[in-house]
């Protein structure tokens, strides 16, 4: 929980220190994009940390592993890190660089949500 807690953490952070930070353009009320509510990046690459961590740990106190866990925590992070950039600048943006929808925003970061998800159930796996 303490890997929800924290990416949760940051994106609320993140996203009220680009509210107070940017000056907003004449007549409106924040400088904030549909770009800002992209946190599918930051909960991406807190699930790999969490997941290489908690497999080094286990691994130091001894702990076994199955193959499976192991495999999927390679494949998230695989997926992740490699196949997930590419395939959202294909899917989200239009030929001239902006997000298409906000169906896109929220889409990716359920997608990445889910990979938090797992980070803690494998946590939840090995030291239960």
């Amino acid at each position: 929980m303490i890997t929800l807690g924290l990416a949760f953490g940051i994106a609320f952070l993140q996203t009220w220190l680009k509210l107070v930070s940017r000056q907003p353009a004449p007549g409106k009320k924040h400088a904030l994009k549909r770009d800002d509510a992209i946190f599918w990046i930051d909960w991406t690459v807190t699930a790999a940390v969490a997941f290489a961590i908690t497999h080094v740990k286990a691994s130091l106190d001894g702990k076994a592993v199955s193959p499976g866990t192991t495999f999927g925590t390679f494949a998230i992070i695989v997926v992740g890190l490699i196949v997930m950039p590419y395939g959202f600048r294909m899917t989200s943006y239009d030929s001239s660089g902006n997000l298409k929808n906000w169906w896109m925003v929220v889409g990716t970061n359920l997608f990445a949500a889910g990979f938090l998800s797992f980070a803690v159930q494998v946590g939840v796996k090995i030291y239960a």
